[in-house]
Parts: structure tokens; sequence; C-alpha cells
């Protein structure tokens, strides 16, 4: 059952109540009379030169500089007990910053790009706790103790913006002000990962407000160490009581039934009534049917989330209206919907026919309210059948290569998938996936390898999944001619006359993958620099290239910031390249490079 808590617990939703903290002035923050916290039009910060950032004047941008005499952390008017945040902040280089929850509970703000091992200092991580013992000679002595360091090491390059969603549950105190629960982080999601859940926190961190600890308190932002940036700061406080399912009839019928209409108009086998929804009402695991009829009662009126995770075909009808239609669904899938609600009772009817006995039933329903958390509103024996397989994980602690389909997601949402896709993983934790449809590199990601569960568990769909952060690419041919360049993929790919040749692989298990495109053999090869970054190299074999470019990427939005270094789209990544050239191409801008026998680059993220 803890699997599927937290399967649930990191839905992320936009609430009615949610609020986004003001860009435009300082009005959100306490005045504190310094003056190293301002708001401004935008930031960056040079990767070259330690704890510099520079701003252009305006408003939208939330930054700290930090000088001798003009230092302070900030703290919020606003107080909070629990809540989902989220942000996106920017570090500079060597920077160090923290976020506090209640203004006790640090999560750590770092420059922490290339470390491969990070601990509860290095970004993301939970700050120790600390004490202090008198020594011999009278003095104090501070002991930490009790961090929590993130799972993997998600943090980008400085400069680059970077995405924190922290949800939090506020300590909990009885009349008498005696806490009865502490503080929990349920989970901390860093560019797209998981890197923190069900974190209990025993009391504050180090260089809290204060040591005591209360039901509500502000945020803080550490202040005083290095230069940082944030925007898009959003809480939702969720203080308020959940719904409940109340009033639960439910009628069984046995049989193998096709479709509704083959047991509504029958006499139900059983009847009854039960405070929780649970599939157990039928006395058999399959060939049944189920309606469940309640009232969902709602505290408060607005925006309410559902969850459902029923195994075989159902339908839902709430507040009159039809929610989900008549679906089939694995018992280890879920069903989203949204629905406007009174306050109050809110009817509910939920329709269930099973018939797939290799299947185990399970009837499992969550709901979120505008300020409630998603809560589960049915029995604990209801789910155990849907309790979802161990991962099938697999690590790189030495070059790997697995072949595999791909999906390319963003926002959740699937792309398209590779057909020949290759994954190349390496203990530097940064990996690779080269499709071999086009000889280019689809996406990267920093953390763990790959979750290969989808291509291996069960019958399995040839998939595997990125265990990190990730990082989408141009899935378009690197090389071009000047007719081609601005060609979709399929149609760059067709007209270049692309043919794989696969990859040879080098003592340390390397791949370079070899290819023909405009008649010209190419040797492929991508390695890691520095352990922060990667370097690719393409040689030309013919060494005919005449017309042909290196178009590394297009983008809507291409900036050279120094010598050989360019910034893609909104601070996304950086490219490091000698000799490029920023190229209008339709709607976009390409970075590109003449091709004659060599060329490198590298993707710095």
């Amino acid at each position: 059952m803890k699997k599927i808590a937290i399967l649930f617990l990191i839905i992320i939703r936009t609430s009615t109540f949610a609020q986004t903290v003001s860009m435009a002035d300082m009005s959100f923050w306490k005045v504190n009379g310094k003056t190293n916290w301002q708001v401004c039009q935008s930031v960056s910060a040079d990767i070259a030169k330690a704890y510099s950032m520079s701003t252009k004047p305006g408003t939208g941008v939330l930054v700290n500089q930090p000088v001798e005499g003009n230092k302070a952390n900030l703290q919020s008017i606003l107080e909070h007990g629990d809540a989902d945040i989220s942000f996106d902040f920017m570090m500079a280089t060597h920077s160090n910053s923290g976020f506090y929850l209640q203004g006790r509970y640090e999560v750590q703000l770092l420059d922490s790009w290339g470390v491969k091992n990070p601990g509860t200092g290095d970004c993301g991580g939970i700050y120790k706790r600390r004490k202090f013992t008198k020594n011999a000679d009278g003095k104090f002595d501070e002991y930490l103790y009790d961090g929590h360091a993130p799972r993997i090491n998600t943090c980008l390059a400085p400069g680059l913006w970077q995405h924190m969603e922290i949800s939090f549950q506020a300590p909990k105190f009885d009349a008498s002000g005696t806490k009865t629960m502490n503080a929990k982080i349920l989970f901390v999601k860093m560019n797209g990962v998981i890197i923190h859940e069900n974190v209990s926190l025993t009391g504050p961190t180090g260089g809290p407000i204060s040591e005591t600890e209360v039901a509500v308190g502000p945020i803080m932002i550490q202040g005083d160490h290095g230069a940082v940036a944030f925007k898009n700061i959003n809480i939702t406080n969720l203080n308020g009581a959940p719904a409940e399912l109340k009033n639960i009839d439910y009628q069984v019928f046995y049989g193998a039934f096709k479709e509704p209409k083959d047991f509504l108009n029958k006499k139900p086998d059983t009847i009854g009534k039960i405070e929780k929804l649970d599939w157990s009402v039928s006395t058999q695991q399959n060939n049944f049917a189920q309606i469940f009829k309640g009232n969902l009662k709602t505290v408060e009126a607005g925006m309410h989330q559902l969850v459902f995770q029923i195994g075989g075909k159902y339908a839902v009808n709430l507040a009159g209206k039809q929610l989900l239609d008549d679906a089939w669904t694995f018992s280890g899938n879920q069903r989203k919907a949204e629905m406007e609600l009174v306050k109050g009772d809110n009817p509910i009817e939920i329709t269930i026919y099973k018939t797939d006995g290799w299947m185990p039933a399970v009837t499992g329903l969550w709901v979120a309210g505008p300020s409630s958390r998603l809560t589960a509103l049915h029995d604990m024996g209801s789910m155990l059948g849907g309790t979802p397989p161990d991962p099938i994980y697999v690590d790189a602690k030495s070059p790997t290569i697995l072949r595999s389909f791909s999906d390319l997601m963003k926002n959740d949402k699937k792309i398209t998938r590779l057909t020949h896709a290759v994954n190349v993983g390496h203990p530097d934790r940064l990996h690779y996936t080269y499709n071999m449809n086009n000889g280019n590199i689809a996406q990267v990601w920093k953390g763990d390898f790959l979750d290969t569960s989808p291509m291996w568990d069960n019958r399995g769909d040839g998939s595997s999944k990125p265990r990190g952060a990730v990082l989408l690419l141009d899935n378009m041919p690197l090389i071009v001619s000047t007719t081609s360049i601005n060609s979709t993929s399929d149609t760059a790919t067709v007209e270049a006359n692309f043919s794989p040749l696969g990859y040879n692989v080098d003592e340390k298990n390397i791949p370079t993958f070899r290819y023909k495109i405009f008649g010209q053999e190419i040797e492929d090869k991508a390695e890691i620099t520095d352990g922060k970054y990667l370097t690719r190299t393409i040689i030309n074999k013919t060494k005919t290239a005449n017309g042909l470019m290196v178009r590394l990427l297009k983008a809507d939005k291409i900036e050279k910031i120094g010598d050989d270094l360019y910034e893609i789209n909104d601070k996304e990544y950086y490219i490091k390249l000698a000799g490029g050239a920023i190229l209008n191409s339709g709607p976009y801008k390409s970075l590109i490079l003449p091709f004659g026998e060599k060329a490198t680059y590298s993707i710095l993220w």
C-alpha cells in the first residue's frame, strides 16, 4: 500500500486557492532594512565567474545580490501550514541559498552542478539539524545531525532556470500546544524528478527563525550566502478538511456481463450499506457487477479532482453529470477527472463490471478539494490487489548500452516513440538516447539510468524510461544541406538519403555511431567531460561534404553569451561551440556549423 500512497501524493494540481507571489514589487515580503533583495526584469549568471549575477531593470524576477554590510534573509508576510509550493530558481556559480518552510525547515539551494553523490548540503538536500554543546574551554561547539540527502543530483548548470516543487505537511499540536505529529516533507520534486518522499522532520534545521515549532509560519529564503534568483513562486495552502463519501448504498450482480444493459434491469443478488468504497462487497473476484451510490460531501465549493483506480469496466456520474464514460482499465492504472462542485452533498454513482479473471479486483477513489490534499475514500483492503510490481531498474555503474523503444515526453505527455533507440549510460550519471533512425541524440538526462519495467515486466511494450532530469533535444538529422535546413525530421531524413551503419564499441564500452547521409560516411561519438557535460565529435570519413552543414538545434531563442557559449531558449541549456553561427530558419533560429572533416560541440545543462 505504501507504493500506491506515494503514487497519488505526487499528482501536481492547479488550485483555485493557489497564490502566485507578485514579482511586480516587494509587497509580499517583510521589510528587513536591507536592499540585497530586489525585483528585476531578467537575470543572468556567468558560468565562468563565481557568485556573479547581472540584472536588467524591470519586474518579473526576484533576485538576491548580497555584499558585505548589505545582506539579509527574506521572510514572507504570508504564513502557511500544510502547503504545496513551487518555484523556478537560478544559482550563480558556487552560490549558496536555502528555501525555508515555515522559516524553520530548509531545502538547500546550491550550485551542485556535476556533484556525483550529493549530500545533505547539496542542492535539494534537506539540511541538517543543529545543537550546541559546551566544551572543556567553556565554549559551545555546534553539532549537526539528522539531514537528508537528495536521492540523486538533478542540479543544472549555474545560470539556468531550474524548477522545484515541495509538498509540505506542517507539525500538529493538541489543545495544550504539545506537538502530536512531526512536520513532514511529503515530496520534493526537482527538475521533474522526485528526490525526497515522506521525510519526517523531527525539528527545525540549521539557521531557522526560531527553534520553536508552530502550526503556521512564513516562508524564508536565505540571503546572506550568495546570488540567487526566483520566479513563478506559487503557494497553495492546504489546511482545508477533505471531502467525505457518505451514505453509500451498493448493489451486486453476479454474471459475465458484457455491458450495463445486461444487469441494470435485473434484481441485485446483494444489497447493503458501507462506510467506505470497497469492491469486496462482492463474494467473488470476477464475473460481477456493482453499483455504488452515495454523496460526496465537500466542505467548500470549487474545483475538485478525482482519481479512480478500478479493475474492469466502469462509469461515473457526479452531481447529475457524467464524469467518466464507460471504459475498461487495468487494475494498476488510473483515470483522473475534475469538476466544479458545490459545498455540501454531491450525489455520486459508480457502475462497475468485471469479467477478466486474470486481473485482480481493486476499487480506489481519491479526492482533492480546492484547499485539501488528495485523500483516499476507499477501504485499504480494496486496493490490496492493485499493488504495483517492483520496478526493474538498470544502473550504469560502468558505461552501459541498452537498446529499446524510447518515448520522448513533454509535460508528462508522449511526443513520439523512437523505435530504434540506443540508450547510453555513464557512471558519472549523465546519459543519452541516440536515435538510429536519423543519427542524432534525442534526449540527455542526469541522475540514474533506466527504468526498464515497461519493457520487461510481464509482456511489456518494449520501452524503457530515463530515471533522471531529462532535456529533450532536436529529434532531427544533425547534418543538413542548404535546401533541407528547414525540413521536418522525417522529410530531412528522406532528403538526405540517411542510412544507419550500426556502431562500434571501444575498450571502455563507449559507442561510436556510424551512418551515411548525403553520400558521406559519418562517425559520431559522445563522451562525458569533467563529469558535468556531454562532448560530441562528428567525423566525416568521406571528406567531400561540399555545401553541407551541422545543424546542432533549432529553437525559439538562441543567444551568444560569451566566447563559444550559446544560451538556448529561456536559459534552458547551453551549447559550447567554436566557429558556430546563428541562422534564422523559418519561424525558428538554428545554430549551425560549416561541416568539413570534423565537428565538435558540447551540451551543458
